[in-house]
């Protein structure tokens, strides 16, 4: 049979791969190169070149056990990462590290910052209400929710639109679109 096969992304390859044995499969890429998210740049670390692949920002065995499983089909090694993360505005003089209390206040400002401390007031409470949102039926996007509840634009353009951004490899407009759920 002939199949053609939109995308090369992971989906679109797996599918390829595992397709191409009893079939013909045509894959089609709008992109002038295959990967999807993933995009692997060749860099030079200490003399030495080392292939680094951005776009692709975690995988764990309780979210991606098809993926994880894949990856052992393939006998492609993958090690086990510490996760962080961080935020820096150059224009604003702005960040914080959400490692630790020391990372959070490593720029010493925020420690008399009523909004940075209005931000933490903020996160505490979006990660108790979201978890009570996700139990009702109600479909409305990121943008909405965090409309509705009278999240403030510090909360959103320095915690959760970086965080939805670099969880799911996608720009800052697109997350406000994506469902709440």
């Amino acid at each position: 049979m002939k199949i053609a096969i939109i995308g090369s992304g992971i989906s679109g390859n797996t599918l390829a791969y595992y397709l191409n044995s009893n079939h013909q499969i045509t894959l089609f890429e709008s992109n002038s190169r295959v990967g999807g998210h993933s995009h692997t740049h060749e860099i030079e670390i200490s003399n030495q070149k080392v292939n680094v692949d951005t776009g692709f920002i975690v995988f764990n065995k309780k979210t991606y056990p098809h993926f994880i499983n894949l990856l052992h089909e393939l006998k492609v090694p993958y090690e086990n990462s510490a996760m962080s993360f961080s935020v820096k505005d150059s224009q604003k003089d702005f960040e914080y590290n959400g490692t630790n209390l020391n990372a959070l206040f490593a720029q010493r400002k925020n420690l008399i910052s009523l909004t940075f401390y209005k931000m933490i007031k903020e996160i505490l409470r979006f990660n108790k209400k979201s978890t009570l949102m996700l139990k009702n039926n109600e479909e409305i996007s990121l943008g909405e929710y965090l409309n509705r509840e009278a999240y403030s634009d510090f909360f959103k353009k320095y915690y959760i639109l970086p965080m939805g951004s670099a969880i799911w490899s996608s720009d800052i407009k697109t997350m406000m679109a994506f469902p709440a759920k």
